[in-house]
């Protein structure tokens, strides 16, 4: 795409996102920003830095974690995340060592499911889900659903972009806020104001990345 422009963190600038401006198409809204977070996902020095950032806002507030639930390819940065969690600190000097990575599956409605032999990593354990961006929060509420379905419960809520400080009364500890993207809009599908003044859509954007139109 063009015009990309690159935003580092200002508590780690090795840390980034690259969004570009436009007319985007998600599953649930339209937006004027592509939030691109492909390093953090697959880049190895940006995923880990990203991790021990991730990471220090469940070790200052002691929140024990049991599993990270990866949504969206976020498992090799869940991976890291993980690590991080299960290593002592100065804040969590006698950390839980065994945590567990995950991602799901989904059936033919699009309902999130786990196999019998991933039961057994939810049920009963204090769970965190991994994203890479939340716009709505529609999926981290299905995955929230989802989890409890299976028997655990969800104890925190990570991405690297968030247009949403909380979903389901759960602060989503993010990296990147709509602050960081200046005139940053979500709109609804039925009731676009780019779409009623013409412009064409740029791409069909996920969790996954963009293709463009």
């Amino acid at each position: 795409m063009d015009n990309v422009i690159r935003i580092t963190s200002p508590r780690d600038d090795r840390v980034f996102i690259r969004v570009t401006h436009g007319h985007y198409v998600t599953a649930n809204t339209h937006i004027n920003y592509y939030v691109g977070t492909s390093d953090i996902k697959h880049n190895h020095d940006v995923s880990t830095d990203t991790a021990m950032l991730m990471a220090e806002y469940y070790n200052t507030r002691g929140i024990e974690v049991d599993t990270v639930l990866c949504l969206y390819e976020t498992q090799a940065l869940g991976a890291y995340l993980a690590h991080e969690l299960s290593r002592p600190s100065m804040m969590s000097p006698n950390p839980k060592s065994n945590v567990f990575v995950i991602g799901p599956e989904y059936d033919a409605q699009g309902n999130m499911i786990f196999r019998d032999n991933l039961i057994r990593m939810i049920k009963d354990k204090r769970v965190v889900i991994l994203i890479s961006c939340i716009t709505s929060g529609k999926t981290v509420d299905r995955a929230i659903e989802s989890i409890g379905y299976y028997g655990g419960k969800v104890v925190g809520i990570t991405a690297a972009f968030s247009a949403v400080n909380n979903i389901d009364g759960i602060e989503v500890n993010t990296i990147f806020t709509a602050d960081d993207l200046p005139g940053y809009e979500i709109y609804d599908a039925h009731n676009c104001p780019l779409c009623q003044q013409g412009r064409h859509v740029d791409a069909i954007a996920n969790g996954y990345g963009y293709s463009r139109l």
